[in-house]
């Protein structure tokens, strides 16, 4: 009897518990968590990492690695750290709340309006935690230690005062403002012609050509009737701090920042300035030991593919300075600085002895250095054709065609269009020698250096001519 009662006594109590349990549904999956970021300081006292859960806030967990510690710093929505090389702070990124971008997502806010990250410094072992709000990117060095810095957002334009509707004097003033918001333009525009007598017999005649004033060239389009544009928008305050001493340093309207390995420099790349008509675009550099700000470059339309030498005392980058808004045709050229220059100077373009015809530097091609610094290796591409602009697109037609004898297949030569139209193929520069060699080629697209870039004999990986195969095969 005693055993009867002991079991319907445990089956009333599992059913009971059952009955307390939350039905499996698919509301229970947001709350599912998982390990994210994780990361051990250098000296391995302390480890940092991230509590993810499927739907709403995550969280950044700091923490003594020690058996017997204590110390534990949670930061709500913390996520993309960093710690430094020294292992005495922890950098990171702290989200917005996830209601806040979920409800400015089902608004359709505009980019500019929705929620920012924040920005945020904390020394390990301590509670207090330095915050900056509207914060784009940061970066620490990747060797270095005590500096870092961060790229804030676009400042907001101030809102203009709203005049009251009823006002009867309202049209009068728009209208006067228009008016000389028209007055301004004429006045301020540059001059469009000078007119320049020719050199010949009949000099009093009127046998004279137009022709655009040098000071005014750069303002103007392909055409000369339109201000050009800038290739990149304008840029934004970064700062740059001193994790040792709190203290920091504004650098306005930069677009692009990097530091070199060990952190001795800082790398900017700047916009031009919308409300100056005779600034220019410019690659800075500086120095963190003294904080002195050299420039590298100024004038130009597009900068990109930053890359510093392994001992930070060389530099190189693409550049694409001369076109004009309209030109069917931009080419980029490869720029190189050392310390000591006055100015980067261009090494490789187009036209250089040891690049083949029909080759131009590709601005998809990765730039780097050898381990020794004696080698920079590039990217190089066939040059496009012109687009005919004669055409009407609505005009033309569209179509997809595909032969049984093409590498791949319709839907994967879609696929793969926008890779095929920024290959490029490894070339060297040689620093001692100022000489360029091709490596790949279309018909050899990988190559892999050895010994750090420094190797006598490098690897290369073709597949080509053998492609078709891979239709039935699956491999090549």
């Amino acid at each position: 009897m005693r055993r009867y009662t002991l079991a319907a006594f445990l089956v009333f109590t599992f059913n009971f518990l059952i009955a307390q349990k939350k039905p499996l549904d698919h509301t229970v999956y947001d709350g599912w968590q998982s390990i994210g970021e994780r990361m051990i300081s250098n000296d391995g006292k302390w480890v940092v990492y991230t509590i993810n859960v499927q739907e709403g806030d995550n969280e950044l967990v700091i923490q003594s690695a020690a058996a017997d510690a204590t110390y534990k710093k949670v930061i709500a929505r913390g996520y993309n750290a960093a710690i430094s090389e020294d292992s005495r702070f922890a950098i990171f990124k702290i989200k917005p709340l996830y209601k806040e971008t979920r409800d400015a997502r089902i608004k359709k806010k505009k980019p500019d309006e929705m929620p920012k990250d924040s920005f945020a410094v904390i020394e390990l072992g301590k509670d207090s935690v330095y915050k900056v709000a509207k914060v784009k990117t940061y970066k620490v060095p990747e060797k270095g230690f005590g500096w870092t810095a961060y790229h804030l957002e676009k400042k907001p334009e101030p809102e203009k005062p709203k005049q009251a509707a009823s006002d009867p004097n309202k049209k009068t003033i728009d209208s006067l403002k228009r008016t000389i918001d028209s007055l301004i333009r004429v006045v301020s525009q540059p001059p469009q012609v000078i007119s320049k007598k020719k050199k010949g017999k009949d000099e009093e005649g009127d046998n004279s050509e137009e022709m655009i004033d040098d000071n005014y060239a750069g303002l103007l389009d392909a055409e000369g009737d339109d201000p050009a544009t800038p290739a990149t928008p304008e840029g934004t305050d970064l700062v740059l701090r001193s994790l040792l001493t709190g203290e920091e340093k504004t650098f306005p309207l930069v677009s692009e920042y990097y530091f070199d390995k060990q952190g001795k420099k800082l790398l900017l790349e700047t916009t031009k300035n919308s409300k100056d008509s005779l600034s220019k675009a410019s690659v800075w550099l500086v120095d963190l030991g003294n904080l002195q700000k050299k420039t590298i470059s100024t004038g130009g339309n597009d900068f990109k593919n930053f890359a510093f030498s392994e001992d930070g005392s060389q530099l190189a980058f693409t550049a694409e300075r001369n076109a004009k808004p309209k030109d069917l045709q931009k080419f980029y050229k490869l720029w190189y600085y050392k310390d000591g220059a006055d100015t980067a100077s261009m090494i490789a373009d187009k036209n250089s002895i040891g690049m083949k015809i029909g080759m131009t530097v590709s601005e998809f091609g990765n730039i780097s250095f050898s381990k020794s610094g004696k080698r920079l290796f590039f990217g190089t591409a066939a040059i496009q054709p012109p687009r005919d602009t004669t055409l009407v697109d609505f005009e033309l037609a569209k179509l997809d065609i595909w032969h049984y004898n093409d590498d791949y297949l319709q839907p994967t030569q879609l696929n793969r269009l926008q890779r095929d139209l920024q290959e490029n193929f490894l070339a060297v520069y040689d620093i001692e020698t100022s000489a360029i060699k091709q490596l790949g080629s279309k018909e050899l697209p990988t190559v892999y250096q050895t010994n750090e870039g420094d190797g006598e004999t490098f690897v290369g990986v073709t597949d080509f001519g053998k492609r078709v195969e891979a239709q039935w095969t699956g491999n090549t």
